[in-house]
């Protein structure tokens, strides 16, 4: 059986590097990619306190965040393919700047 301390800094080494990724690149898909990662680290997380404590409540809460992170993707990836198309640059000025053109329409 693998040490609750190895698992948790395996955990906290995935949401760091996650966080920098997020942090640190302009590129959305690199962003996503990121909180992909720090999502992972959460997860991991649960498992590994579910495994320590002996019980599936951390699996099941993964399975919960899985979910979650599915949906989550399914949106992100809308807002980017929309960038695209408007502005034919994956970068996370042009979702600033999309939303200053959506609230210019409207008025």
């Amino acid at each position: 059986m693998i040490p609750l301390s190895h698992s948790l800094i395996i955990a906290a080494l995935l949401f760091t590097l996650g966080l920098a990724v997020v942090l640190l690149r302009r590129e959305l898909l690199f962003i996503l990619m990121g909180l992909e990662v720090m999502f992972n680290g959460a997860a991991l997380t649960a498992i590994a306190a579910g495994q320590y404590w002996d019980n599936a409540d951390g699996q099941v809460l993964t399975i919960f965040l899985m979910t979650v992170t599915a949906a989550e993707l399914v949106v992100a990836l809308i807002l980017v393919w929309l960038a695209f198309d408007r502005f034919k640059v994956v970068r996370a000025e042009a979702l600033t700047q999309l939303k200053d053109d959506m609230e210019g329409d409207s008025s």
